[in-house]
């Protein structure tokens, strides 16, 4: 593999300019030892204590992702892969890069989760494995059989560390005008991220960590109101706090769902 050293001091100094890749413009600033703290502007800096620590980390995400994506391990490929990360970062994490590399290897190793697609009625759920370029190594998917054919519902963009599920966005992929009528009876978003919940319970996930903002990448941060609406519908979903109130997150606590008021939204 080339040396992750060299390549990483090329990204940090393309970064300070910008990097354009796939519709994103990478861009931040770097400092040495010291730690930021609650000093954010439009461009983010990425803080290293120990610049040993973060290459020695980098370098097995990289391995992971290589293998995951068979990749030829070439500079290129290594290149792609380490701007790309920093993409999905969050202040926060760039204040503090070793856990958040620590949770992107995470997110690929943790790929036990809704290894087969599942059906509930007229529903069929499962795991997708999405491009490198995309915020999380996987996708919640979920489609419908109804009357006009399958009608594909939101995808979840999410990862998991630990105990933790941290939720990146939530995005529509549907023909809006050939299935702009399903609208009228069922409230997709909530029966799509209540089905999501109800499974990452079922596999032992209680903790959401919900992404409230990236600076170098677009959002939809849809997803954070469906979370204050299903917070008043359900008993066992409790925001614990909103973005910036704690850290970045909104933080949620999940607990057994109640499988009726799910079935209700549904059939509704």
């Amino acid at each position: 593999m080339d040396n992750i050293e060299t390549i990483l001091d090329e990204i940090l100094e393309n970064a300070n300019e910008g990097i354009r890749y796939n519709g994103l413009n990478i861009k931040f600033h770097t400092l040495d030892k010291i730690s930021l703290s609650g000093t954010y502007s439009d461009v983010p800096v990425l803080v290293i204590k120990n610049k040993k620590e973060i290459i020695n980390k980098l370098k097995t995400y990289v391995d992971i992702v290589l293998k995951e994506k068979k990749l030829e391990a070439n500079k290129y490929n290594i290149k792609k892969c380490i701007t790309l990360l920093w993409a999905n970062a969050c202040f926060e994490d760039f204040s503090n890069p070793n856990n958040f590399i620590d949770n992107f290897i995470n997110f690929y190793l943790n790929d036990d989760f809704l290894n087969e697609s599942i059906t509930y009625g007229n529903i069929t759920i499962k795991k997708k494995v999405e491009p490198i370029h995309k915020e999380t190594p996987y996708a919640f998917k979920a489609s419908m059989e109804i009357k006009a054919g399958k009608y594909y519902m939101p995808s979840i963009n999410y990862g998991i560390s630990n105990d933790t599920c941290y939720i990146y966005s939530m995005n529509n992929s549907y023909n809006k005008e050939e299935f702009n009528y399903i609208k009228d009876k069922y409230n997709i978003e909530l029966i799509t991220l209540s089905l999501f919940l109800r499974e990452l319970y079922k596999h032992g996930i209680g903790k959401i960590k919900v992404v409230s903002y990236i600076p170098l990448r677009p959002l939809n941060s849809n997803v954070l109101d469906i979370f204050k609406y299903i917070d008043t519908l359900f008993d066992n979903v409790v925001i614990i706090n909103n973005p910036f109130e704690y850290d970045e997150y909104m933080n949620v606590g999940i607990s057994e769902f109640n499988n009726d008021l799910i079935d209700k939204l549904i059939k509704e």
